[in-house]
């Protein structure tokens, strides 16, 4: 049995979700941009108000800036850091005085920000602005998981979008973006984060296909089986 700690959207969550029985989960972080988790905690945001349900608790992280606080407390009872940078197709707050918050439609939902007057500007993916944000994000997680010995044990997960099902339907599009420019928006991200240093699973193109009957419905980032067992495949390697 293998302790994992997995980050990001639900390309990890799915993975996890097959093989929990054999493993233990240390935490989970969604819906939180690596911006965001880099970023100094957002205080001004009355989070007190939101109910105790999975999606407010992650919005909450998000505002808290929760990432790097729960690496450290629990990097002791870590085997493999399980992550992928789904979330970063959302973009990211700046809110006046230097902090970030993602885009995520939890956010939106929570109203929390309708009544928030702080000034904010949306830094959105694929930018330069962003990538630019996002990079220097990336170097300081790579610093807190090498400082914790958990570098070693991060594994990647390289999503190629789709648009297409492996019974032959479209997908629906995110934001009316199709994959190819959504794959190759996120390539500059990838290969940056392979600099760094950071093991990567790649499920193949042939295997990277949407399924109409997944249990979260068919879409871009939602695949077929096949997808995720290469995944654990390579996850049992070590």
């Amino acid at each position: 049995m293998k302790k994992f700690f997995v980050y990001g959207g639900c390309v990890s969550r799915d993975t996890y979700e097959l093989i929990k029985n054999e493993n233990s989960l240390t935490h989970y972080v969604a819906r939180q941009s690596l911006i965001s988790a880099a970023s100094k905690p957002e205080k001004r945001i009355p989070v007190q108000s939101l109910p105790l349900n999975f999606n407010s608790r992650m919005v909450r992280g998000d505002i808290e800036s929760s990432l790097f606080p729960k690496i450290i407390q629990n990097s002791d009872e870590i085997d493999i850091f399980l992550f992928d940078i789904l979330s970063e197709r959302l973009g990211a707050y700046r809110i006046h005085g230097g902090t970030y918050i993602t885009n995520s439609t939890e956010l939106v939902s929570s109203n929390l920000l309708s009544t928030f007057k702080i000034p904010r500007t949306l830094i959105r993916f694929g930018s330069d602005r962003h990538f630019d944000i996002w990079s220097k994000s990336a170097d300081q997680l790579k610093i807190l998981l090498q400082a914790k010995g958990l570098l070693e044990k991060s594994r990647l997960i390289k999503a190629n979008w789709t648009d297409i099902t492996i019974q032959g339907t479209p997908t629906p599009q995110f934001r009316g973006m199709d994959s190819a420019s959504a794959n190759t928006l996120y390539q500059r991200y990838y290969d940056y984060l392979s600099g760094l240093g950071f093991a990567t699973i790649e499920p193949g193109p042939e295997i990277s296909l949407s399924d109409k009957n997944h249990k979260w419905g068919p879409s871009q980032y939602h695949y077929q089986n096949d997808f995720y067992n290469k995944i654990i495949e390579e996850l049992a390697k070590g």
